[in-house]
């Protein structure tokens, strides 16, 4: 057992050996008080036989499903190495939910690994049965291009030529055992591989049973996230061939972009009313139960007063901000009295007045079009704030061959001419791709001193994209 290094794991044999032992105890001694009590009766003896065989016949069944049970509430607890293989998983599982390259992917499986099995070495290789030469290590630095072994030989080489000579056929979670340590199947790509190999174990043992197919769920784990990441390298691919042969972005794109970034604003609204504000609301109480419960000198009441008011300040603003992120109850309340609410909190803290008029509208408005009718308008308010230095402004909203709303105000205006150079630092230009992700039309008037003027149509039913493939073989179902 020296002279081939690899020794018999006994701890996991005799862990096993006396779990089984205990557990087979029990039966054992039932069928044997049966076999003697059959075997009592003054009966023909192939009477007797059929009896023992239906009788051991029922109760290895019963057995099978005690042991079944017996596997889940004792085993774990019988054997340590189970529990630490069911805890790898989990946190496998939960680590690779985050990554988004291969190289990420091959970072965790490596912790995992040399978290749970005692292994030094652990590299991860590319097989091509095509091209057997091609395939190249992936060590820790990427400045070494191969690990030598004992012999000189190339990690490399050595798992490309017995891989080869031992004629097995591949699949996911292929394990090969080598003269120097396991290579396991990892993830396949048309013809090639992705092979994990991990040395020999430091204490000279075999791999067991449960490391065995510890390592095999690992890997089942890793090919499918392989193969997602190679379904998003193709979905890119698409993308930009599509974009290339029409020259701008696709209107489903525009939407797909819009309606992520809406679910982030929903995620960092969730944040921030969570965490800061709830921590400002916290610190504010505490205050003010200080200021109450202690006599305090006028100049620090004073000063304390002013801590208040701007805690209250911040409070405001981050309440603001949560519902700037999330319009809130916009489904529940629709378009028009939404913004209605909007006009109602922007002139409390803007120097401009607002005149809505709403026309009758669709009874039930898809969620699209409220979604970008409201950011639309709430950039449109943001824009004379800031750079329009609008007094009154005009916004109608009405339903006419389609959603139209129509913005004016009285602001400071620019040349039409330079309005393209406008878009970025004025925010029109996410506007045009917002109308343009609903298959809409938008159109703006303006000139200096007379202010802006926009013209927004929507159509009420969102237009697919001509070219989408509602049977993209790239999507999984």
């Amino acid at each position: 057992m020296f002279t081939t290094q690899r020794l018999f794991d006994i701890d996991f044999f005799l862990s096993r050996f006396s779990y089984y032992t205990m557990i087979a105890f029990v039966p054992t001694v039932l069928i044997t008080a049966l076999a003697v009590l059959i075997l009592s009766q003054n009966q023909l003896k192939w009477v007797n036989w059929v009896q023992i065989f239906l009788v051991v016949y029922l109760m290895i069944i019963v057995f099978l499903f005690s042991k079944e049970f017996l596997d889940y509430r004792l085993r774990p607890k019988w054997s340590k190495d189970l529990n630490n293989f069911q805890g790898s998983l989990d946190r496998f599982s939960a680590r690779i939910s985050r990554v988004m390259k291969q190289a990420d992917l091959e970072r965790v499986l490596e912790q995992e690994i040399r978290s749970i099995l005692p292994v030094k070495e652990v590299f991860f290789f590319r097989y091509d049965t095509d091209r057997t030469k091609d395939m190249k290590a992936l060590p820790e630095q990427e400045s070494a291009t191969y690990i030598p072994s004992s012999d000189d030989e190339p990690i490399s080489d050595r798992v490309n030529r017995e891989l080869t000579e031992s004629g097995r056929k591949f699949a996911v979670g292929t394990a090969v055992v080598l003269s120097k340590g396991l290579a396991v199947v990892i993830g396949q790509k048309r013809s090639g591989y992705h092979i994990l190999w991990v040395g020999d174990k430091t204490n000279r043992t075999k791999f067991n049973l449960d490391e065995l197919s510890w390592l095999k769920t690992l890997a089942n784990y890793s090919a499918i996230v392989y193969e997602n990441l190679y379904l998003i390298e193709n979905l890119i691919d698409d993308l930009e061939t599509e974009m290339s042969k029409r020259q701008g972005t696709p209107a489903w794109v525009l939407r797909m972009i819009f309606q992520l970034a809406e679910i982030e604003r929903r995620k960092l609204a969730s944040d921030l009313h969570d965490s800061a504000l709830q921590d400002q609301l916290i610190w504010y109480r505490r205050l003010e139960a200080a200021m109450l419960d202690h006599e305090l000198s006028p100049e620090l009441q004073n000063d304390l007063t002013d801590i208040r008011e701007g805690l209250l300040d911040v409070i405001h603003q981050i309440r603001e901000t949560c519902n700037e992120l999330r319009p809130p109850l916009l489904k529940e309340m629709g378009i028009v009295e939404s913004l209605r609410s909007l006009f109602e909190r922007q002139q409390i803290r803007a120097n401009y007045s607002i005149e809505f008029e709403a026309g009758q509208l669709p009874d039930a408005l898809s969620d699209d079009i409220t979604l970008t009718l409201f950011r639309i308008v709430q950039e449109l308010l943001m824009n004379a704030s800031k750079h329009a230095q609008a007094s009154r402004i005009w916004i109608e909203l009405s339903q006419k061959d389609g959603i139209r709303l129509r913005y004016k105000d009285d602001g400071i205006g620019l040349a039409q001419e330079s309005l393209d150079d406008s878009y970025q630092h004025m925010g029109l230009s996410g506007m045009k791709e917002r109308v343009k992700s609903l298959s809409g039309k938008i159109r703006f008037f303006t000139e200096p001193g007379k202010g802006l003027e926009v013209d927004i149509w929507l159509p009420e039913e969102t237009a697919a994209y001509e070219g989408e493939d509602r049977h993209d073989s790239n999507l999984a179902g």
